[in-house]
């Protein structure tokens, strides 16, 4: 800021800056420490002498570099910047700004690292309820491969008596123990044997299906222990979701599924009977009915079936910022303490000597003007143009040349000529 007529740079007051200044600083710089010094062992992990050395130490640190920052930015760079330093101003900001962002990154992450740790298990443990869930009602859909080999044993059997007593798949002689009798009689043991095995199935699969939702419930009561170091619940719940995963596998191998789709694909390839085309004809089309049911039913089994969601890694200081809506709160109140409030500082710092300056300035114009330094033209102290007379006949001919005035009649009549 100049003088308008010497062109000489104006003198801020040579004074003190405000003396809340002298108190908001250091506050400030305190303030953002003590934050700083209950964020880093969430963010170190650590609960012994040397994680709190390290904490005491950076928070030291964070303090006086606050301090001695926000200090020279506000007493030394905002007055720079009044008297037209332009650099003086940017680098002041700038400074406040690099170091508030870092201490504020910091501080938030700190401050909710370990909730950020409890959402995501929360979040991990959601997921894998909906994946139990999901298993199960598979495992209920497997439970349909139970009566479709029942069925498929029955008819078998059934068609290998007819077969014996009357030859009535056949339809040639009077029953006996023919090819067709075998072959009949040699599936149905088969289609037995399996369907023993789909009932231990059975039973395994409940008793997983239990098991799964026990160990769910222990995972919900393990992270809902508060008591308990976030640090351990997370390996006791790693632990568990361990075990949900090989419950799970052990659940998707309890219906002999591949068993299953073998014998429906030997059911669905038939038999030879050489040289009666007719029996096996008529075989085939009983074999083939079956196996494309039981296929049917196998296809729609594993459709269902589903990996496990993965445990959620160890968390990061930027995984805190994909919950900054959630802890929006404690995000603020660290923004302003370490960033908002030394901008604001210097702002209103700023503004105050560019006012004072701005004042002296008039008052140096006043008083030119008062001792007639001025021309008239001047502006006056208040920054406005003097009042002037309305124009009329009297104030108006006194602008004109002499020589518009020699006679009456030459000024009646170009009085107002000299103002085009």
């Amino acid at each position: 800021m100049t003088d308008a007529n010497t062109n000489d740079p104006v003198r801020l007051p040579a004074r003190r800056l405000p003396a809340l200044l002298d108190i908001a600083l250091p506050a400030v710089a305190v303030g953002s420490g003590a934050m700083l010094f209950m964020a880093v062992p969430n963010i170190i992990g650590g609960d012994d002498l040397w994680s709190w050395t390290k904490a005491i130490t950076l928070a030291l640190s964070a303090t006086v570099v606050g301090y001695a920052v926000n200090k020279l930015a506000i007493e030394r760079g905002a007055p720079q910047a009044v008297r037209g330093y332009r650099m003086a101003g940017f680098l002041s900001v700038g400074s406040i700004l690099a170091v508030g962002g870092g201490l504020f990154a910091a501080t938030y992450s700190g401050l909710v690292f370990k909730h950020v740790t409890e959402l995501q298990l929360q979040e991990h443990g959601a997921a894998l309820s909906v994946h139990v869930s999901t298993q199960g009602a598979a495992a209920a859909k497997a439970g349909q491969v139970t009566p479709a080999i029942g069925s498929i044993t029955t008819d078998l059997r059934q068609k290998a008596g007819c077969e014996i007593q009357s030859s009535c798949v056949s339809g040639r002689g009077n029953g006996g123990r023919g090819p067709v009798a075998r072959a009949l009689d040699e599936r149905a043991g088969r289609a037995e044997a399996i369907a023993g095995q789909v009932a231990n199935g059975e039973r395994m699969r409940g008793i997983r299906l239990d098991e799964l939702n026990g160990l769910i419930g222990n995972y919900q009561r393990v992270l809902a222990d508060d008591e308990v170091p976030i640090s351990e619940r997370r390996v006791e719940l790693a632990g568990i979701d361990a075990r949900v995963r090989q419950v799970a596998g052990e659940l998707a191998e309890a219906v002999p599924v591949a068993m299953l789709s073998a014998f429906a694909g030997e059911l669905k390839s038939g038999v030879e009977i050489p040289g009666r085309p007719a029996a096996e004809a008529s075989l085939n089309a009983i074999l083939a009915r079956h196996g494309q049911g039981l296929a049917d039913v196998i296809s729609s089994v594993e459709r269902l079936e589903m990996a496990p969601p993965a445990f959620p890694k160890r968390t990061g200081v930027s995984d805190t910022l994909g919950y900054f809506g959630h802890f929006l709160p404690v995000a603020a109140i660290a923004a302003v303490v370490e960033l908002i409030f030394p901008l604001a500082l210097w702002l209103y710092t700023f503004m105050a000597l560019h006012w004072e300056g701005h004042v002296k300035e008039a008052g140096q114009r006043r008083g030119r003007s008062d001792t007639g330094d001025d021309e008239p033209s001047t502006s006056s102290g208040n920054g406005a143009l003097p009042p002037q007379e309305p124009l009329t006949d009297t104030n108006v001919a006194a602008f004109l040349p002499p020589r518009r005035r020699r006679n009456g009649r030459g000024a009646r009549r170009g009085r107002f000529d000299s103002l085009n």
